[in-house]
C-alpha cells in the first residue's frame, strides 16, 4: 500500500484504490468494486459534513433484513463488539457494514485502502453468522477472526502504535492512566474513556477509543432499537452491548498507521462527548448506572 497523502475528493479516492482492488461502474459514487472477484460490492462516497471537512464513507451489504425489529437490533448491538474497523447498520431492508474516516485537509491513501478491505472482508465473513443468528439457529458459526490477530509479529506493530498513542495522550490530554488489560483511560464528566491498540489486517494496527455508557442494564428490544437509532445519527462510532458485563458502550476505531494528531484527538473528543451526553438519558429511560455511579 502506498503511504502518500491524498486530498479528500472522489478522484483521489479512486486513485488510491485503483491498484489494490477491482473497480466496477461507480453508479454515481466515488468508487465501487470488490476486494476479491465475486465478493461483496464495496461502495465509497466522499460526504460533505457541514462546516467540517468532508469524510470518506465505505459500506457493503451483508444480509437481507426487511424489517428492523427487536431481533435485528439486538443482534447488531451484540455483534458490533466483534468488529475491529467498522460498524453494523440497517439501511433500506439490508444489514450492512460501514466505516467512515475522519478527514482533514489530507488523508493517507492507506486509510482508504484499509477501510475498503475491512468493509469488504467483514461483509463476506459475517454473512453466514448473521444469517444464522437472525434465523435463530443454534449453534451459529463462530465470530470470524481478522487475519492480523494470528500474525506472529502483531505484538510488535501494536507496541509501536501504543508508544505513539501514549505520546499523544500525554501531550494533548495531560496523560491518561494506564492499565495492563484495559489500556489507557481517563474521566470526562460522568463518562470514562478507554484507548487501546489492536492488530488489524496484515501489518497494521487499529486505535480504539471506547466508553462504557450504561452498566447493569438488560438488552431489551426497546433499548437495542434506540441504540441503533442513536448510532445512525452520526457517521462515526457505534453503540454496542456486552452481554457478559450487561453494559452499553460507545466506540470508534481508526487506523493506527501514521497516526495523525488531529484525527486522534477528534476520536477521543467524539467518544467522550457522546458518552457524557447520552448516559443520563439512557439511564432515565432504561435503567442501569452511569460509569460515574459505579464508585
Amino acid at each position: 500500500m502506498q503511504d502518500r497523502h491524498i486530498d479528500v475528493n472522489a478522484l483521489e479516492v479512486r486513485r488510491s484504490l485503483a491498484r489494490s482492488f477491482t473497480g466496477i461502474d461507480p453508479a454515481g459514487h466515488a468508487w465501487r468494486g470488490h476486494i476479491v472477484i465475486g465478493g461483496p460490492v464495496v461502495t465509497v462516497d466522499v460526504v460533505p459534513h457541514g462546516a467540517q471537512p468532508p469524510y470518506v464513507h465505505a459500506w457493503a451489504d451483508v444480509v437481507d433484513a426487511p424489517r428492523c425489529d427487536g431481533l435485528v437490533a439486538r443482534t447488531l448491538a451484540v455483534e458490533a463488539s466483534e468488529l475491529v474497523l467498522g460498524r453494523f447498520a440497517w439501511r433500506d431492508g439490508m444489514i450492512r457494514i460501514e466505516h467512515s474516516i475522519l478527514a482533514g485537509t489530507t488523508m493517507a491513501a492507506v486509510e482508504v485502502q484499509a477501510t475498503v478491505w475491512a468493509v469488504g472482508w467483514g461483509a463476506e465473513a459475517f454473512s453466514p453468522r448473521l444469517r444464522s443468528l437472525l434465523a435463530e439457529k443454534t449453534p451459529p458459526p463462530p465470530p470470524p477472526e481478522t487475519p492480523a490477530a494470528r500474525l506472529r509479529d502483531a505484538a510488535d506493530h501494536v507496541r509501536l502504535t501504543t508508544e505513539r498513542v501514549h505520546y499523544l495522550l500525554d501531550s494533548d490530554y495531560g496523560g491518561f492512566q494506564e492499565h495492563p488489560d484495559w489500556g489507557f483511560h481517563a474521566s470526562f464528566g460522568s463518562a470514562h474513556v478507554f484507548v487501546d491498540v489492536l492488530p488489524v489486517l496484515d501489518d497494521s494496527t487499529a486505535v480504539r477509543a471506547s466508553a462504557p455508557v450504561v452498566s447493569d442494564v438488560d438488552l431489551t428490544d426497546e433499548l437495542a432499537l434506540h441504540l441503533l437509532e442513536l448510532s445512525s445519527r452520526e457517521p462515526f462510532g457505534s453503540f454496542l452491548y456486552l452481554p457478559a458485563r450487561r453494559e452499553v458502550w460507545f466506540q470508534h476505531v481508526i487506523l493506527g498507521d501514521d497516526l495523525d494528531k488531529v484525527e486522534f484527538d477528534a476520536v477521543v473528543d467524539l467518544v467522550s462527548s457522546i458518552a457524557d451526553q447520552t448516559d443520563d438519558d439512557l439511564v432515565a429511560q432504561f435503567g442501569g448506572r452511569r460509569y460515574a455511579d459505579l464508585g
